[in-house]
């Protein structure tokens, strides 16, 4: 379900290249003696084989990276992953043979381990995964899937850092229920993804993604920033954090992105709310990126937009202590 960026294709495909010389040895099991309609559909298939090496060969590296609680964590989501993917590919009839939906699942699955242990100074990044298969389409009776990665700190350990842990799986939920229209009991395909954009000792910044498919409707996504400082004690970013109240940074925001991406009056009160509101703002060294989901500044077709304001535009509205990466 997910679409990756040709640059991670590119990268998956050279580094499958370089594990495919034999189905029989690059597969993370013995080929020689497979098993199950599992195994055997795996090690069929040359590039699904060097796949499965590739996501293996990545798990494994994460593990020793992570502290004892994380690598069960990881470990747990690996194995989630694997069953999940037996219904999907294997035990239902779906529009694509068990080896493509395989294929997809396993690309999916090496873009995840990505993210697996992830040093950002001074913090050791984990995941936490959840992988289901609740309910089946209406129309074709092929499984659904929902899949939820959420960031989480590894080490150092502190209250702090199980705080933020917490306020991250809490933000989950609460997304949670207002899916499908409010009905999060309602059976759909559902992915959460996340981004750590930036991170000090004092903030943390995490993109989130989420898409989603209702009753086997269009597919709708949209994207939403858990900014939190740490100190003194854990409390989400407010706008006045990042900006001098009365310096007219709402006005400057609201007319650089309406100039930028030529808005149409239609969307320009909705252009206006979302420069002013800290859930759309991403910190990166470059400047303020500012994500407008599908309908906000532009057609539904349009998609996710966004737009980054460099940081030497803003200075003159910058509070002191702003969280702008270095």
């Amino acid at each position: 379900m997910r679409i990756l960026n040709g640059h991670c294709l590119l990268i998956l495909s050279l580094l499958l290249a370089c594990l495919a010389p034999s189905a029989v040895t690059a597969a993370s099991f013995d080929c020689n003696i497979a098993k199950t309609r599992f195994e055997k559909t795996v090690c069929a298939d040359p590039k699904l084989s060097a796949q499965d090496s590739a996501v293996a060969q990545r798990y494994h590296a994460a593990l020793p990276l992570l502290s004892e609680p994380g690598r069960m964590i990881l470990r747990r989501g690996q194995d989630q992953w694997l069953e999940v993917v037996k219904v999907l590919c294997l035990g239902h009839k779906r529009n694509e043979s068990p080896t493509s939906c395989l294929r997809r699942q396993y690309t999916d699955r090496f873009e995840d381990l990505r993210s697996a242990s992830m040093s950002v100074d001074p913090f050791m990044f984990s995941r936490i995964d959840h992988y289901t298969s609740i309910g089946k389409e209406t129309n074709t009776g092929m499984p659904l899937e929902q899949h939820t990665g959420l960031p989480r700190i590894d080490y150092p350990v502190s209250t702090l850092a199980r705080q933020w842990n917490a306020a991250i799986v809490r933000a989950a939920a609460t997304a949670r229920a207002n899916r499908c229209f409010g009905d999060p009991g309602d059976a759909s395909d559902q992915f959460v993804s996340f981004t750590v954009m930036s991170a000090t000792p004092d903030f943390i910044n995490v993109e989130m993604q989420h898409l989603e498919q209702c009753h086997g409707g269009a597919i709708s996504e949209d994207t939403n920033n858990i900014s939190y400082w740490l100190k003194p004690t854990l409390h989400r970013l407010k706008a006045e954090d990042v900006f001098k109240p009365g310096s007219g940074w709402e006005t400057f925001l609201r007319d650089r992105a309406s100039r930028a991406l030529n808005v149409d009056p239609f969307f320009a009160d909705r252009v206006s709310k979302d420069v002013r509101d800290p859930t759309a703002w991403s910190f990166t060294k470059e400047g303020l990126l500012i994500t407008f989901d599908p309908g906000e500044a532009d057609a539904l077709e349009s998609g996710i937009v966004k737009l980054t304001v460099p940081w030497t535009d803003l200075h003159r509205f910058l509070a002191p202590g702003a969280p702008i990466p270095r």
